[in-house]
């Protein structure tokens, strides 16, 4: 139950920051990440059904996940935020970010932000057009 009231107030501030910048990019910190990695599928699930009912956020069902995603919307873009789950802990969390602009300042922000992570954590990054995808794993 603990665990669960710190993802759901972790999500609401990545909520709130993301809201709030206009054009300052507010990125996961390492704590928010671990809090995502020590959540059960069913946790995470429950919180983001209350997430859901905020204007600017909506849970989705992709495919080839049973879990939900997280979409936070804000004005130049959009973050996807997605747990897979292996035997109900994290094993992979996927954060996409994607923007109207992109530009060399935000790229370098989110890629020097993401390989500056905790040594236990392993991460990938790629850019497709306005997209940033990062895939970050347990080592």
């Amino acid at each position: 139950m603990k665990q669960s009231i710190y993802l759901f107030f972790l999500l609401i501030l990545f909520y709130h920051s993301l809201v709030n910048a206009s054009e300052k990019i507010s990125l996961m910190s390492l704590n928010d990440i671990k809090i995502i990695f020590s959540s059960s599928s069913k946790t995470w699930n429950q919180n983001l059904v209350f997430l859901d009912k905020k204007s600017s956020m909506k849970k989705l069902q992709l495919e080839n996940n049973k879990n939900y995603s997280l979409k936070s919307i804000f004005k130049n873009g959009y973050v996807l935020i997605t747990p897979y789950f292996e035997k109900d802990s994290v094993k992979t969390l996927n954060i996409n970010y994607n923007f109207n602009d992109i530009d060399e300042n935000k790229i370098d922000l989110i890629f020097n932000h993401f390989q500056s992570l905790d040594v236990n954590f392993c991460n990938s990054l790629k850019i497709y057009k306005n997209d940033i995808f990062i895939d970050i794993k347990n080592c």
